[in-house]
């Protein structure tokens, strides 16, 4: 037996259809590379914050070792006021032994 083929509207209905699909897919992939461009700008956004975060303790650690140092120097100076003889005699003695190491 022979088959017909229907032709007129449906087969516009059938192209109709065909464009209707290649548009949503033309719509689809849009929206994903806009969802992966979204996706790109939060973990760059993400690395940023995270990297800020990192920039802000540096900084409070640098500021604890500067007080720290300001700290030490005070107390040696200190020392130093009160017992001046003692630190003399230590400075000597240790330029002595610097010096004795650098000859080796």
């Amino acid at each position: 037996m022979a088959t017909s083929r229907k032709s007129g509207p449906g087969g516009a209905e059938i192209e109709t259809q065909i464009r209707t699909i290649q548009e949503d897919i033309s719509t689809l992939a849009s929206l994903l590379t806009q969802v992966a461009e979204g996706k790109s700008a939060d973990a760059r956004k993400a690395a940023l914050d995270e990297a800020q975060k990192l920039l802000d303790r540096s900084k409070q650690s640098a500021e604890q070792v500067s007080a720290r140092t300001r700290q030490v120097a005070g107390s040696v100076e200190d020392y130093i006021k009160e017992k001046p003889f003692q630190s003399a005699v230590l400075a000597l003695l240790a330029g002595v032994l610097i010096g004795s190491w650098t000859r080796r």
